[in-house]
């Protein structure tokens, strides 16, 4: 008995017949064996670019760049500036530096905020693992400006011999200056083939930025310039944080893809076609093909598809012994297989874990990357105030202890360092029914809420003069009471007195009130 016969075959939608062109290049590749021009443990220009094929890693990058520079920089005084033993010289010195700081930080770049050029440093940072800053000297050789590096094209070099180098430190209150061995890093920036050498900041030797030597002879207009580097671990180069979930993000830029061809293609059901006792013909089978190639596109929404079958002849023998051919019923059937395919919803299921492991990666909640449908008031300002103190105040910490230890010693600055703003988490409300009790109980003086005050009108206010840094009560027990022995009367005529009188018991009648109603 002759075995019956089956065959399969797949007809899709043919291929591109052309591969991508892009690579991923290092211009450096050549030269790492050779000089002492370190390998980076990752393709550089990939992890630059890998953002644009994330849905969530920018939005992740760009919450950082606002929340640990986007409040500003501030100045900070090292030592309590109203205290009773803090001498007269030291404030006079203190607010010099407060002056020659803030001025330093608003001419750091002259087209841009300083704020902006670090941010662009940051978001490299987050991106390669890596940020670089330039930075130019004045005539004075003291710190003036700062410079955007991509870093993408920044390489770092093996460390140079030690030197001896002068540091200036306050000790005892007194300022001395100490030397001390250290071993500083090269840096090299290739782009269109062209070689430019740098230092690493503090390196006071002079080098050739044709040729990373250094050399005294170098004329000032080749001499390099310094970098400092921002990076993620303690390695020669900074590892990005999320390098672990790298999978995920090319996993998921595939579900994507995956699902615009679905909505690109959608006139197209997988299917089997199942043709019984027959076979197509050349033109079906030509026209199926055709069919597969031109699946996509508005303007084959509404095509219909016609499958014509050929049966196959077979010769029987009649009762009278004559053979006859006869041609076998054919019968085609079209099979769904769609119901075996992934479905939509386990490729949302799979993003959604994606976003979420990524964003565990830089420790933020999804209020930071706009998905907070779930969160309420109290969630959420409960989520804000943990990632401030465990994510935004140590990064903020780390960036401003990086610019204090190199900028203020070269500045001379040692009683005022930079800081950088956070959010006021404050409510109004909720603070005044917090501060009414201690201030009716006589245990804040003005100056003890100045700086509060000062924060919730959005301006910076001054110290009142101790004579009047006193609590309310005491104030309006001496006005009352002592028959002009308050500093106030002695310091205004017996009318004035008598106003101020009745403007602070305006003020105790307006707290009653309130404690009253509250």
């Amino acid at each position: 008995m002759a075995q019956q016969q089956m065959k399969a075959r797949v007809i899709k939608a043919d291929a591109p017949t052309q591969t991508t062109r892009q690579m991923y290049d290092d211009p450096f590749i050549d030269i790492y064996e050779n000089g002492d021009i370190l390998q980076p443990p990752y393709n550089l220009k990939e992890l630059k670019g890998i953002g644009e094929y994330s849905t969530i890693l920018q939005q992740c990058i760009e919450a950082y760049k606002i929340n640990i520079l986007g409040f500003g920089f501030e100045p900070r005084y090292l030592f309590d500036y109203n205290a009773q033993d803090t001498s007269s010289e030291r404030k006079k010195k203190a607010d010099e530096e407060w002056t020659q700081l803030t001025e330093f930080m608003r001419y750091l770049h002259f087209d841009e905020e300083a704020e902006t050029v670090l941010g662009y440093a940051l978001e490299d940072r987050e991106k390669m693992g890596n940020g670089y800053v330039e930075v130019l000297r004045d005539g004075t050789n003291k710190p003036a400006g700062i410079e955007y590096a991509d870093g993408q094209y920044m390489r770092v070099c093996k460390k140079t011999v030690p030197d001896l180098v002068p540091y200036s430190i306050v000790r005892n209150g007194k300022l001395i200056v100490i030397e001390r061995w250290r071993s500083f890093r090269r840096y090299v920036q290739m782009i269109n083939g062209k070689k430019v050498f740098f230092k690493e900041y503090g390196d006071t030797r002079i080098m050739d930025s044709r040729t990373g030597k250094f050399d005294d002879n170098t004329p000032e207009n080749l001499r390099a310039t310094e970098i400092i580097h921002f990076k993620i671990g303690s390695g020669s180069y900074g590892v990005p944080r999320w390098i672990g979930h790298i999978v995920n993000i090319y996993g998921t830029r595939k579900a994507q893809e995956l699902n615009y061809l679905y909505f690109k293609q959608g006139r197209h059901v997988p299917a089997a076609i199942i043709v019984e006792n027959g076979m197509l013909s050349a033109d079906s089978e030509k026209q199926l093909q055709e069919y597969m190639n031109g699946i996509e596109g508005s303007d084959n929404a509404h095509k219909f598809l016609l499958l014509e079958a050929e049966g196959i002849e077979v010769e029987n023998t009649t009762d009278t012994g004559y053979e006859q051919t006869s041609m076998t019923p054919v019968k085609v059937q079209i099979k769904s297989l769609a119901e075996i395919l992934q479905q939509d919803a386990l490729f949302l299921e799979y993003d959604k874990q994606s976003r979420d492991k990524l964003r565990s990666a830089f420790r933020l909640p999804p209020l930071y990357t706009g998905e907070s449908q779930d969160y309420n008031k109290s969630t959420s300002e409960t989520a804000r105030q943990i990632t401030e103190e465990q994510v935004f105040q140590p990064e903020r910490k780390l960036i401003t202890g990086t610019l204090n230890t190199r900028f203020l010693r070269d500045l001379e600055i040692f009683n005022v360092e930079l800081t950088l703003k956070g959010p006021n988490f404050g409510d109004a409300a909720e603070t005044a029914k917090a501060l009414y009790p201690l201030i009716s109980a006589g245990a804040a003086a003005p100056n003890d809420l100045r700086d509060l005050l000062g924060k919730l009108i959005g301006k910076e206010l001054e110290m009142l003069p101790e004579e009047y840094n006193v609590p309310v009560q005491v104030l309006l027990r001496e006005l009352t009471g002592a028959n002009g022995a308050s500093p106030i009367f002695k310091a205004r005529d017996g009318q004035a007195g008598t106003e101020i009188v009745s403007v602070l018991k305006d003020v105790r009648d307006v707290l009653e009130e309130l404690q009253t109603h509250g």
